[in-house]
């Protein structure tokens, strides 16, 4: 079998993903991150934890072919976006092991995830967990857990749970391993 092949752009010449992520109020940051240092003592499962990313959504993932610049290419839409509010209402899952708070989907989060997609999927190549339409919004609160650790998370995690408010203050290109930011947005 040959290499992967998406139109033109072979699986070999892809370069790193990068991740467009959404940030939230400072004090909604400090919340998550207490319940994401929780959660890793909990289980004694650090991944998450030391990832060195903050808590986000993504609303995209993206890998970049030949000599694409994600700073060039998106620079203008991510700057055209505007803040809005968001309500982590629920905790939830991705099986094997991924615990995580679910925002309510909004108008907004909508529309935004369709902008970036409208210029990102043009020059770049989604995720297939991130592609337009089918993206399930969510916040990690910890990852790559076994079954045990991921019942005792969600238990961990469900004592306390609150629907959480808050609004979103920017919107970060970043690289995801090692965690780089390459460019962060203030929403206004």
């Amino acid at each position: 079998m040959g290499p992967m092949q998406t139109g033109s752009i072979q699986k070999e010449d892809l370069k790193p993903q990068f991740d467009l992520i959404l940030r939230f109020e400072q004090q909604t940051e400090d919340m998550f991150n207490e319940l994401i240092d929780k959660l890793a003592q909990v289980t004694g499962n650090t991944t998450r934890s030391s990832s060195g990313q903050p808590p986000h959504v993504s609303m995209g993932v993206f890998d970049i072919a030949g000599s694409s610049d994600p700073i060039r290419a998106m620079e203008d839409v991510l700057r055209g976006l505007r803040p809005f509010s968001v309500t982590f209402d629920a905790l939830g899952a991705f099986f094997p092991g991924v615990l995580i708070a679910t925002p309510v989907m909004t108008d907004e989060m909508i529309a935004m995830n369709r902008a970036i997609h409208a210029v990102a999927d043009q020059v770049f190549i989604p995720s297939r967990q991130y592609v337009y339409g089918t993206w399930v919004p969510h916040l990690t609160l910890a990852m790559e857990l076994t079954h045990a650790e991921l019942v005792r998370a969600f238990d961990a995690a469900g004592q306390d749970w609150k629907p959480v408010s808050t609004r979103t203050v920017s919107i970060s290109l970043v690289h995801q391993s090692p965690y780089t930011e390459e460019l962060v947005v203030p929403l206004e």
